[in-house]
């Protein structure tokens, strides 16, 4: 009986594991939409010799463009990199949900309902799980991080503890700094929840992760300078964002309003933090308490990390998800321990229904193509990107090269097309402190490489002041041929494209 115990949950984690791969194999080829393209463009021109910040300019810390860039070193340049790091990254937090699922007398009850609770939610489509964004990457470390605190509860986490703590929380940070906040309430927290005599070594802790964490900074950044981009490096990962976020205390102002989302979105969410919810207090009462303070941490500053970036995109949501789950593990878990002796079966009825709910709430995303995905997602933009995008491939002859005056860098990832400039995209030369600069870096790349098309967003065209340096260069060297519903392309003067498609300037 022993050894069937212990057989079950690794054939049920290898069963959820295949799930999640068919899960992802079902929008294998959905339209992916810009921040994954940028990235997997960006990480395709590191690879080809450009450096960041220098010549490719995005405002992330540089971890997720290192990833992609190992990624398509591993499976190329194309879909196949997006899957693997999709597939790879839902099964690392699988696991790290099980991990810390099973801590906390959660058993392997609790880390099974964990593990299943996070296969089935963690691809929702209207939170966009199905696909790796920076997201996926920051529960991959941060649930693991979380497991790792909350199984050494009783002995503390000691030195390999606190090393491999800060190591992870450090490394998710590197891929988006809002993770400090995580980092700090949960380091603080335990700390807190320490019983007094090993309150001088828990200080001790937590001061070796905050330490690993500036050291992690401090060696990137290095990095950089000596390399000559400390400057770049600045203004883009912090000038920048700072700019960006706007007012951080307005945006926490939110704390206490209901999100800004979609019920759809917010139902399976809501589902896994009844469910948590129900559980904490007899948590902190029949314990072990630590984990659910630490627990209680960890969505606290969630929500936090959520609110900082001040733009509450769907995306950012997928953050409630490991913690949600874990806390509904636990919740299973405790039932079963604390119900009278002829009620214990109750806990795996509440597992089977939360389970069968989440299942009726995302089978119908699995009956429709991957392209109705991306247009319940995003409307139609990401779809005409790919058309267009091949459209692109059969009007340029190999070489050639174009820009895109816009976001959608998903036309060069799917055309298979460098783009002309490494400032892909264009807000940030309209807008913000680093907007003159960027704009005088793209007009010295258009310059240099002269590209054979230009394609403008319509909607940023309507933005656009006539008088902007980057418009009144595209206006003296090209003129437009083609529109389609969001974009509008235009030929340089002279070129074998004019001759062949050229019409008369609205």
């Amino acid at each position: 009986m022993d050894k069937l115990n212990r057989i079950l949950p690794v054939g049920a984690l290898l069963g959820l594991c295949v799930l999640i791969f068919f899960l992802r194999l079902h929008t294998y080829s959905e339209p992916l939409e810009q921040d994954l393209t940028t990235y997997a463009v960006i990480a395709h021109e590191m690879l080809d010799g450009k450096q960041l910040y220098n010549d490719l300019w995005d405002h992330k810390p540089p971890a997720v463009h290192v990833t992609y860039a190992a990624a398509e070193l591993i499976a190329g340049y194309g879909r196949g990199s997006i899957f693997l790091m999709n597939v790879a990254t839902a099964i690392a937090t699988l696991f790290a949900c099980y991990w810390a699922g099973s801590a906390a007398g959660g058993g392997r009850i609790g880390g099974l309902v964990a593990a299943a609770l996070w296969a089935l939610a963690s691809g929702d489509l209207a939170i966009q799980g199905n696909q790796p964004n920076t997201e996926v990457f920051l529960n991959a470390f941060l649930a693991t991080g979380f497991a790792v605190l909350v199984r050494r509860e009783k002995s503390g986490l000691g030195l390999r503890g606190a090393l491999l703590a800060g190591v992870l929380f450090a490394v998710a940070s590197l891929y988006k700094q809002v993770v400090i906040a995580q980092a700090a309430l949960l380091a603080f927290a335990y700390f807190a929840s320490s019983p007094p005599p090993a309150r001088k070594k828990a200080l001790a802790e937590v001061a070796l992760i905050a330490v690993i964490g500036a050291t992690a900074w401090a060696l990137v950044f290095g990095y950089f300078v000596v390399q000559g981009r400390g400057q770049a490096f600045t203004e883009a990962v912090f000038t920048y964002n700072r700019w960006y976020s706007g007012n951080i205390w307005r945006n926490l102002s939110y704390a206490l309003h209901w999100p800004r989302m979609s019920m759809q979105a917010l139902t399976p969410l809501l589902l896994m933090g009844i469910l948590s919810a129900a559980g904490m207090a007899p948590g902190l009462i029949f314990g072990p308490r630590r984990p659910w303070i630490l627990l209680l941490a960890f969505a606290a500053a969630t929500h936090i990390a959520v609110l900082l970036p001040g733009h509450f995109f769907a995306h950012y949501y997928q953050l409630w998800l490991p913690p949600l789950a874990i806390g509904a593990g636990w919740a299973v878990a405790l039932l079963k321990r604390i119900l009278p002796m002829h009620l214990p079966q109750l806990s795996y009825g509440v597992a089977g229904v939360t389970c069968t709910v989440l299942i009726a709430l995302e089978l119908p995303y699995y009956r429709v193509s991957a392209a109705s995905w991306s247009e319940q997602k995003y409307g139609n933009l990401f779809l005409e990107t790919d058309r267009l995008a091949h459209r692109i491939d059969n009007l340029l002859s190999p070489g050639e090269t174009f820009y895109e005056w816009g976001s959608e860098t998903g036309l060069y990832f799917t055309s298979g097309r460098r783009p002309a400039s490494g400032v892909v995209f264009a807000r940030p030369a309209l807008v913000g402190p680093v907007a003159a600069k960027l704009s005088q870096r793209l007009l010295r790349d258009l310059e240099r490489s002269k590209p054979e098309l230009i394609v403008i967003d319509e909607q940023l065209l309507k933005r656009v002041g006539p008088r902007h340096p980057v418009f009144v260069w595209f206006k003296e060297n090209y003129r437009p041929f083609l529109r389609t519903d969001e974009f509008l392309l235009l030929a340089r003067n002279g070129s074998k494209l004019d001759h062949e498609n050229s019409i008369a300037a609205d």
